[in-house]
């Protein structure tokens, strides 16, 4: 038996989608020193609000995956990971070639990115989370894509843990995401026990950013999975009034926090808000349907949105801009977009029709 459709994870999908390609759309305009001013609503008072939309993301992708796949059946965990990586993989690898095909032409050569067993960090998606450990065949998508392939691996622990010893799990991964930021004060501490030299020697090896850390990325996740699980809790006057003053206070009020902190705040009170409007929003179905489309093509526009981006925007170098027309403008470049991700859809869905039938006839001839 099917589940009810959840109306409020198409709308907190499509709000991040969008969020995300603006945010980079955002900081073209500084890379490219474009002339007059791009939208400035990069940053708040106590950080930035793309850091608070890829949290989002996260946070959606627990939820819908929870809310899919409360438990691991007892031999469905190959089929489980089948699906991931269907879901996955097949788009990633056709929008890679294609520009890995585009960058050969440009650098001259096959090998642009280094040693040929760096094509393994492509093979398994890591190639843009792995980024700080050096150059590779990094071509398109986001560091997050990598970090949410890992999540998808460790799932069947997740959820097992989140199941069975849920407010211990919770209070260790919340330790964890708390203590990641304190761990720089700690690096001139002495040497004076294990703990101390335990945080040096994570500090030198781990140098991925507090934002991209595996353990952010969890806290984001695992907060997907409670709020499906108290779903019914979650959504009352006092919520969205708190979100609100929340948002607000964060956003306005300078409070000193650290990023990573002001970011999951926010992003927790955007879910909550997204979520109460979804009913008046289903009161109005073309907006809906238009909510659904950006929602269902939403991966695709994202592995493609930093290539487009960059290339359009490359011919507006010179180009004066306002802030009301440089926001107006992100209207056509969002349209070519997510044009582009239907495309690439629908290009894979075909690709994967023909292999699957290509294996069909195959097995009726032996």
């Amino acid at each position: 038996m099917s589940r009810e459709k959840l109306h409020e994870l198409d709308v907190i999908r499509s709000f991040s989608a969008i969020g995300v390609v603006f945010t980079h759309y955002m900081y073209i305009f500084l890379e490219y020193a474009i002339p007059g001013s791009g939208p400035n609503m990069l940053e708040h008072e106590n950080g930035d609000w793309g850091g608070s939309i890829v949290g989002l993301f996260f946070v959606i992708s627990g939820a819908a995956l929870y809310y899919n796949h409360p438990v691991i059946k007892k031999g469905g965990l190959l089929n489980f990971y089948k699906k991931r990586w269907l879901s996955i993989f097949p788009m990633f690898y056709v929008a890679w070639a294609v520009m890995y095909y585009i960058n050969s032409e440009r650098a001259g050569g096959w090998y642009w990115g280094g040693p040929r067993k760096n094509f393994l960090l492509t093979f398994f998606g890591m190639d843009g989370y792995l980024m700080h450990h050096g150059r590779n065949y990094y071509c398109l998508g986001e560091w997050f894509l990598g970090a949410i392939i890992i999540l998808y691996i460790l799932y069947p622990i997740i959820i097992w843990a989140f199941n069975r010893i849920r407010w211990i799990s919770t209070a260790i991964v919340a330790l964890l995401f708390i203590l990641n930021p304190l761990r720089h004060y700690l690096s001139s501490a002495p040497d004076s026990n294990i703990f101390f030299r335990f945080v040096k020697f994570y500090n030198s090896h781990i140098i991925i950013s507090d934002n991209t850390c595996l353990w952010t990325c969890l806290m984001y996740f695992w907060l997907g999975l409670l709020f499906i699980e108290y779903r019914d809790r979650l959504i009352k006057p006092w919520t969205i009034g708190l979100s609100i003053v929340i948002v607000l206070v964060i956003a306005l009020v300078p409070l000193g926090l650290a990023k990573i902190y002001s970011g999951i705040i926010m992003a927790s009170a955007f879910y909550v808000l997204l979520s109460a409007v979804t009913p008046f929003l289903l009161k109005l179905p073309p907006l809906m349907a238009v909510i659904r489309f950006i929602s269902k093509y939403s991966y695709g526009t994202f592995l493609v949105h930093h290539v487009l981006l960059y290339a359009h925007m490359a011919h507006f170098r010179n180009t004066y801009f306002t802030q009301l027309s440089s926001t107006l403008f992100f209207i056509p470049i969002y349209a070519i977009i997510i044009l582009n991700g239907v495309l690439l859809t629908k290009l894979v869905d075909i690709l994967m029709y023909a292999f699957r039938t290509l294996i069909t006839e195959l097995k009726s001839c032996l």
